[in-house]
């Protein structure tokens, strides 16, 4: 229940991608910066950008800019894990290990669960000498069973109990990609559904999506999204409020719960939600819009009931 606005914020950063394609990485941050620079919107956009032109630059062999476009974008969004995650992966490639290790506890202080951060630490010890430790971290990981009966992990841990950390490496990565093939394939159908607005089926692969990845906050927030283009404000309010046990600071949940809560009746609650984002992220668009509409409407109603007290 977004609004709806004038442009779309990533249209703005297409010039910063076109600048990465033409591989003048420099100039692309630059730009990157100066379209969020000022801005009460876009943050996310920014950061997905700079995230992009990181993969570009990661994918010609820039390794020093791909690490300097994601510090970029965490500078923007430093509670997304996935951005800490992917600039510890560039890190190891160029031997920082000291800094890769920073920023692997930084993605699992946010998201304990995040499995391919808890292997790439793992095999980060072993490569360091600490092997017990990094044999334990990944057979606790294995107890947990987030890769299923995938193959390739259970290939993967047998080769790293051996001390092939290696091989083990390529194994992890090909159980990874698989189980991120799958969740992209659910989204890819639930979306589908969604555009022909069959809600039931939709929420069916996400229900699934979410009992295959229980630790991701997006798949959540995902499903809230969809149960309050429903009205189901109590069901959304629930979705929301587990993808902020997973990641208190994800704030465009906590606007979908004081949404869901305003939809409730609950509108004290709901501005609490938002003076907790605007306290973190006074940019935050939707959060002020938000606050601004529902102080003008409570204020008019209230001036409404004056009125008709004194008549």
């Amino acid at each position: 229940m977004s609004p709806r606005p004038a442009e779309n914020p990533h249209n703005r950063f297409d010039a910063a991608l076109r600048l990465a394609r033409e591989e003048r990485f420099a100039e692309a941050i630059a730009s990157a910066e100066r379209e969020l620079d000022g801005s009460a919107s876009g943050g996310d956009a920014a950061a997905s950008a700079l995230a992009e032109v990181a993969r570009i630059a990661q994918a010609v062999g820039n390794l020093e800019m791909a690490a300097a476009s994601l510090a970029c974008a965490l500078e923007v969004r430093p509670t997304h894990a996935d951005l800490h995650y992917r600039r510890a992966c560039v890190l190891l490639q160029l031997k920082r290990a000291g800094e890769a290790r920073v920023a692997l506890d930084r993605a699992l202080e946010i998201n304990p669960r995040y499995v391919a951060a808890r292997i790439e630490r793992a095999q980060l010890d072993a490569s360091e000498g600490f092997l017990g430790e990094a044999l334990e971290a990944l057979r606790d990981l294995a107890r947990g069973a987030p890769l299923g009966d995938s193959e390739d992990f259970h290939k993967a841990m047998g080769r790293a109990d051996r001390g092939e950390w290696d091989e083990a490496h390529a194994d992890f990565g090909r159980a990874l990609e698989s189980r991120e093939d799958g969740l992209k394939q659910r989204l890819a159908r639930s979306d589908s559904l969604l555009e022909d607005e069959d809600f039931a089926r939709a929420t069916t692969e996400l229900h699934q999506a979410i009992a295959e990845h229980p630790a991701y906050p997006d798949l959540h927030a995902r499903l809230a999204r969809i149960e309050l283009r429903q009205g189901h404000w109590d069901d959304a309010a629930a979705s929301f409020g587990r993808a902020l046990e997973l990641n208190p600071a994800f704030h465009d949940a906590r606007v979908g719960l004081a949404v869901a809560l305003e939809a409730l009746g609950m509108r004290a609650q709901a501005m609490d939600q938002l003076g907790l984002v605007i306290e973190r992220d006074p940019a935050h668009a939707e959060a002020r819009d938000l606050q601004a509409r529902w102080t003008a409407t409570h204020a008019r109603a209230a001036g409404e009931t004056h009125r008709a007290k004194t008549t």
